[in-house]
């Protein structure tokens, strides 16, 4: 599944961003969770990589950032300018999510926020995602808000189809027992669903 149109002001990741007052918290929040501050950190659909871009700011960690898209792993690469960060620390890798270009067990931490709604293959992409995560790394996947925010913030960010259900394909993935027997079928054992107010998320923790 892909997005119907490409709007470039929504990649272009400054304080005129409609999620800017979002991302520094879920990196906070990310790092308060799983404690992973070194090595290596994989954002799939990385979009205008402002996760790995905040995640950069408050730890050591070296950033992949994989989109299919080469339009928007451009603009990824200029909010990296934007953000006065070191380029070195950034690789922009073009792939989609079931065939990422990486070696088995080499991500310390990956993240996804936003870009399951369009997968076309839920089980592959996990698996995937899951073979190149290192033994003793996590995972957040899903789409959300940072619970450090405050809820009616998080309504009010909340794009209109995330609400309409069944009324809207992008949704499917959220529906109850999906995500348990996705995870089952791409042979993830350590992994648990978390859903509240804020989104619904998938935490691995790979032993």
């Amino acid at each position: 599944m892909s997005e119907t149109t490409f709007d470039p002001g929504f990649y272009i990741y400054d304080a005129n961003h409609r999620f800017a007052a979002m991302y520094p918290l879920l990196a906070r929040q990310i790092v308060d969770d799983f404690g992973v501050t070194k090595g290596m950190c994989l954002d799939v659909g990385t979009g205008s990589a402002a996760v790995c871009i905040e995640l950069a700011k408050i730890t050591d960690l070296s950033m992949v950032c994989l989109d299919a898209k080469p339009e928007v792993l451009e603009l990824a690469r200029e909010n990296v300018t934007r953000h006065a960060l070191p380029a070195e620390r950034f690789r922009f890798l073009e792939a989609d999510v079931t065939a990422i270009p990486m070696e088995d067990g080499t991500v310390d931490l990956l993240v996804s926020r936003g870009s399951i709604p369009f997968w076309e293959d839920h089980v592959a992409a996990f698996a995937e995602l899951n073979r190149v995560l290192a033994p003793g790394g996590s995972a957040l996947i899903g789409c959300g808000f940072s619970r450090y925010q405050p809820i009616e913030e998080v309504r009010a960010m909340r794009p209109k189809w995330s609400g309409e259900g069944e009324k809207d394909s992008r949704n499917d993935w959220k529906a109850d027992g999906y995500l348990p027997r996705v995870l089952k079928q791409a042979g993830i054992a350590d992994a648990e669903v978390h859903r509240d107010s804020y989104g619904v998320w998938v935490h691995i923790h790979k032993h």
